[in-house]
């Protein structure tokens, strides 16, 4: 029986956070992971000719933690700043591409609007419905507040790049609590976003790092010390003994006072099934969205510019990916290959889950048929990397909170027992390593 003070479980990103403050706090610990590497779904492949990365391709702003995380691992120098062509940001509109819009002010001359649709986004500043029931989607949200056509055109595609998700299933609260908080604030998105530009910072901008985002937990693994970590480590059981608790591995037994348990609510729930079993029910009716990413590249000489971040597919536009990333126009100095442009399309998603169960010769014909007809290309586009995931995006779904509330109350009286991960506090990188800072205070 091995004893130590801390055990995390989970060495993706919410777990590799932990290990690090936990580290700077000087306070023993180990981290149990049962793949060979940190990172979970965050991997970067680098190459001379291109980097590709298969989990999320860079991060914003949102919050400071992370950027304090790469301060402790001594990697400040290595953030990685977009092009100014990243501003740029697109949607397909019956067939066509069209720029986004980058502030309320070039609502009056976008394209991707009808005048119809201007006229009612505008109208949003005086008078919004009120809310008819307790809890909302973000369908049911922008609707009410702009009306059909800026839900359908920007709500929409939004939400399937950034969740895979669905916008009429999703909870606002849930999945995006700054628009349910703004609007407790003003009931006006619109005049919020007025009052609010003399003080907070501007639209949140995109990072990447310069050796790609594994690098972070490539450093992190030669911070925290090989003896720190068990990698290639299965658990298979966890069990409440009192005040400590026992974790079971197919290597070992632990005993810990304090236990992180950083896995996918999936995974946590298989864990906790035998010993908490009202915290494995709760964790077990999160559902993830599969995802396929697909890398690509398309020869310069094309007409197409790709200059821009990517484009974003509205779902009534009856597309089969969610959504493409101009990845060289973004951060072009992680691209050493100048004849080509390096794309990255998703499929999948709630939508189509089929996909990711199809064969990758079929995936890889629709996704090259996509972009070829898409941007009007006169050769096939050459798809360079392929990796599925069949759970890949948890889904904040309506009842979320409850769902949410029902695990904390699972889990009142193992206070010791603390959970992390994207699916608490937030899905993206930023607000994923603040709550797992939160933990270890």
């Amino acid at each position: 029986m091995i004893q130590i003070d801390n055990l995390v479980i989970g060495g993706g990103l919410a777990g590799t956070t932990i290990a690090v403050h936990l580290l700077n706090q000087g306070k023993e610990f180990c981290v149990l992971e049962s793949a060979s590497r940190l990172g979970g779904k965050i991997d970067t492949l680098l190459t001379p000719e291109a980097c590709f990365e298969f989990g999320p391709n860079s991060f914003t702003n949102q919050t400071d933690d992370i950027f304090d995380l790469l301060e402790m691992l001594g990697m400040k120098e290595d953030l990685l700043e977009p092009s100014t062509a990243a501003h740029f940001r697109y949607i397909l509109k019956k067939g066509k591409i069209i720029r986004l819009p980058a502030g309320p002010p070039e609502i009056l001359s976008t394209q991707a609007l009808s005048l119809r649709g201007k006229i009612r986004f505008l109208k949003e500043a005086l008078y919004v419905p009120a809310k008819m029931k307790d809890e909302e989607s973000i369908r049911d949200f922008f609707v009410r507040h702009f009306g059909l056509e800026v839900a359908d055109s920007f709500a929409d595609p939004f939400v399937s790049g950034i969740y895979a998700g669905d916008a009429a299933a999703l909870s606002l609260p849930e999945a995006m609590p700054t628009m349910a908080e703004a609007e407790a604030k003003s009931s006006s998105l619109i005049r919020h976003l007025i009052s609010q530009r003399k003080t907070a910072k501007a639209v949140p901008k995109s990072y990447e790092l310069k050796q790609g985002l594994a690098s972070l937990f490539q450093k992190a693994e030669e911070k925290l010390g090989k003896e720190r970590l068990h990698l290639g480590e299965q658990v298979q059981e966890i069990l409440p003994q009192g005040q400590t608790f026992q974790v079971l591995t197919d290597q070992n037994e632990y005993e810990t006072k304090n236990l992180y348990l950083t896995t996918p609510a999936y995974v946590s729930a298989a864990l906790l099934k035998k010993s908490l079993p009202d915290a494995s029910q709760a964790l077990s009716q999160i559902d993830y969205a599969p995802v396929v990413t697909v890398h690509l590249k398309v020869p310069k000489k094309e007409n197409y510019p790709f200059e821009g971040f990517g484009i974003l597919l509205p779902s009534m536009e009856k597309r089969r990916i969610l959504g493409v990333l101009w990845n060289s126009s973004v951060f072009p100095s992680l691209f050493g290959d100048q004849e080509n442009h390096y794309l990255t399309a998703y499929a999948g998603g709630v939508r189509r889950r089929d996909l990711v169960e199809a064969e990758e010769s079929q995936i890889r014909a629709i996704v090259s048929e996509e972009i070829q007809d898409l941007f009007t290309l006169s050769s096939t586009p050459s798809i360079l990397q392929l990796r599925k995931h069949s759970k890949a995006i948890p889904q904040y779904a309506l009842g979320y909170g409850k769902i949410l509330k029902t695990l904390q109350q699972a889990l009142s009286q193992t206070p010791t027992l603390k959970l992390a991960g994207n699916f608490i506090g937030g899905i993206s990188m930023p607000k994923t390593v603040t709550y797992a800072v939160g933990v270890t205070k």
